[in-house]
């Protein structure tokens, strides 16, 4: 009787030492400042996140503009999508991507980190064309005012944060009832009388009307150079809330007017790429590409055309 109790109360033990640990587990492949490429689908109880590492090294370079060095291939999110959505999620026009990522929500910090002052946000808008590979072919997105300026980051912030306290891994399927996705990226549907069910994207973020997301189609959007044919083409834009700081990597001198940082795509077969016209990093393979996937895995509103 003594062992068998006191085996009981060491089994015990260390299931509370296990959930006490698994409550407080850090995500090791989420900090704050990391864009997250995020996927839903109207009617579905799935959503997905995914860690591309800090946006401001990665994918902003030296200067303002699409001036980063390109990279193609670096990961293959087809399972995770596949598992989300289904094996035909690349033909499935009713998923959405969007793109968004924020250091600090802060409205007074005076701190840059990585060239970025806070409330530096990120964030995609759906790509028009093809057009011309390195540059942007998509409504630029400019907000005015303080407020939207905070709103933007502070729930980018609160979309994001829930993969590194609720998960421990670099990208996962997360439910609708955990994810903060559908909430901060809305889209409402419309069924007319007598009509079919249509769908629409609301402001995201309480700063983007619209959306930042594309919408997916049941054909290929088209053949984005080395990258090949893609489901998704997201132009990445840049938008700074303050300007002038020391080390802070100059915007556009215009606070809330975003500038083009780059394209991310999404291939027909799960693999992202971002290009930027700058020299191309090679598809890499074998160890290199397990490393490189654990690395990356890891105020009123107004929306104008850039001239």
């Amino acid at each position: 009787m003594k062992n068998k109790f006191t085996r009981s109360v060491l089994l015990t033990a260390v299931s509370s030492l296990m959930s006490a640990l698994s409550a407080t587990a850090v995500n090791t492949f989420y900090n704050a400042g990391d864009l997250m490429l995020t996927f839903q689908k109207t009617g579905s109880t799935n959503t997905v996140y995914v860690d591309l590492g800090n946006a401001a090294p990665l994918y902003r370079g030296a200067a303002a503009g699409a001036d980063a060095t390109s990279n193609f291939n670096f990961l293959d999110l087809n399972s995770t999508l596949t598992s989300a959505f289904g094996g035909t999620w690349a033909t499935d026009p009713t998923i959405y991507a969007g793109l968004a990522g924020v250091f600090s929500e802060s409205d007074f910090s005076q701190v840059v980190t990585n060239g970025d002052a806070a409330r530096t946000v990120y964030v995609s808008a759906s790509r028009n064309a093809v057009g011309t590979v390195g540059e942007a072919n998509s409504s630029q997105w400019v907000i005015f005012g303080d407020t939207d300026l905070s709103n933007a980051a502070s729930d980018v912030k609160t979309q994001n944060d829930v993969l590194g306290n609720s998960y421990t891994v670099g990208q996962t399927v997360s439910p609708t009832s955990v994810s903060q996705i559908d909430d901060k990226q809305p889209i409402t549907s419309f069924t007319p009388s007598g009509g079919v069910t249509t769908w629409s994207q609301q402001t995201a973020f309480r700063a983007f009307e619209g959306g930042i997301q594309q919408q997916g189609s049941a054909t290929a959007f088209g053949t984005f150079g080395a990258a090949g044919p893609v489901e998704f083409a997201l132009d990445l834009y840049r938008i700074v809330a303050i300007e002038g700081l020391t080390d802070e990597v100059a915007g556009t001198g215009s606070t809330g007017q975003g500038t083009y940082e780059g394209t991310f795509t999404v291939g027909t077969n799960g693999k992202v790429s971002f290009v930027t016209g700058i020299s191309a990093v090679p598809e890499p393979s074998g160890a290199l590409a397990l490393g490189l996937i654990g690395t990356f895995a890891g105020l009123g509103y107004r929306r104008r055309r850039s001239a």
